[in-house]
């Protein structure tokens, strides 16, 4: 005997709802390099991504070419990249006594529509005009820009205004002669960009990072003082180990700091979104408003979790100093005007960086 449809009783429909995604990275890395000299069994027409330094090989670069050299410093870093991109800053023209390249600006364009990146390290572009361009295209578009130099007369910036560049010099190598100077030296911020982003955001610090293949610096007090002043970071050797000091951008901001920042815009927007995008509506209700307030709180959380964001603390007294703290309005707060609009505005955070240690200063007294 047939049965009847339950449909006829019970109508039921399920929506499937898919998660957004979040398409922000704060680990990938984009090398702009020369082109190879020869043909190889692959053509890279376009931004690539590699896994290992060999596979530059497939496509014309021998192990003696910049590019390679570079994506070895890169992968020989603990912990090292999955994987870094490529691209070839095309040539405009050449002549017998030199070549002439596209502007590091559109190089740069290009590569941010063929893939996504977060930082950027231009091998064996470091003349001071590059260099200038990829700072300021770095400040434009929500980028990390890392450079090294090598003569410590002679810093490729003049303006130190910028958050988003950071400047390590590399020259002075330890057991090098004067004009010596180890290739591995010329790729140093990129081996400093390539290790710290193998940590997730707001768990790092710049300072104090081994590198794998870099030669630390050799500086006298004056040479240090000036690094120091002008912000431009060292990798020296310090108690048998050679590690990096300082960790700023070109402003005096610090490295991770910029990088926590750009994670947590990132993270929120993308919470906010998906409740927009998954719920059939968000009300202009107290209890719409709520759910944002929600998953700025929920956000910040999670930062704080990782520790980017200072936990909940103490003071003498006992009073509560709150790691971060959320005001969202009432729907009574809007005018009907504003209602009409639909934009929730008034939304508003304070959170309390957990900064970080690098430098510590003990006073004792010793007595009998």
């Amino acid at each position: 005997m047939n049965n009847n449809p339950l449909d006829d009783i019970v109508k039921c429909n399920i929506d499937i709802s898919s998660p957004a995604s979040n398409n922000a990275t704060f680990d990938s890395i984009l090398l702009v390099v020369k082109g190879p000299e020869a043909s190889g069994e692959k053509v890279m027409n376009k931004t690539t991504a590699i896994s290992q330094a060999d596979e530059l090989l497939d496509y014309g670069f021998t192990t003696e070419d910049t590019a390679y050299i570079a994506a070895c410093v890169a992968f020989s870093q603990d912990p090292a990249p999955d994987s870094i991109y490529i691209c070839i800053r095309k040539e405009t023209s050449r002549e017998s006594e030199a070549t002439a390249y596209e502007d590091v600006k559109d190089t740069l364009a290009r590569a941010q529509a063929e893939a996504q990146f977060y930082g950027i390290h231009l091998t064996e572009f470091g003349d001071e005009a590059d260099v200038q361009a990829a700072v300021s295209w770095a400040e434009a578009n929500d980028k990390i820009f890392g450079f090294e130099y090598t003569d410590i007369t002679n810093c490729p910036v003049k303006n130190f205004s910028f958050y988003r560049s950071f400047g390590l010099f590399s020259g002075k190598a330890d057991g090098y002669g004067e004009g010596e100077q180890p290739i591995e030296n010329e790729y140093a911020a990129l081996a400093w960009m390539a290790k710290c982003f193998g940590y997730e955001p707001g768990t790092e610090t710049w300072n104090m990072k081994e590198l794998a293949a870099i030669v630390p610096s050799v500086l006298n007090v004056n040479e240090k003082k000036t690094l120091e002043e002008n912000k431009i970071n060292s990798f020296r050797r310090y108690a048998g180990s050679n590690v990096t000091f300082g960790g700023n951008m070109l402003s005096g901001e610090w490295i991770d700091v910029i990088r926590f920042r750009d994670w947590l815009k990132a993270e929120m927007q993308a919470n906010v979104f998906q409740a927009l995008k998954v719920n059939r509506k968000v009300p202009f209700t107290d209890n719409g408003i709520g759910l944002i307030e929600g998953l700025m709180e929920a956000t910040l959380a999670k930062g704080q979790t990782i520790g980017g964001i200072a936990p909940t603390e103490y003071d003498d007294d006992g009073n509560e100093i709150p790691g971060f703290t959320v005001t969202a309005p009432q729907a009574s707060d809007f005018t009907e005007e504003e209602r009409k609009s639909r934009k929730l505005s008034r939304c508003r955070y304070t959170a309390r960086l957990a900064g970080a240690i690098h430098i510590v200063e003990i006073h004792g007294n010793l007595t009998f």
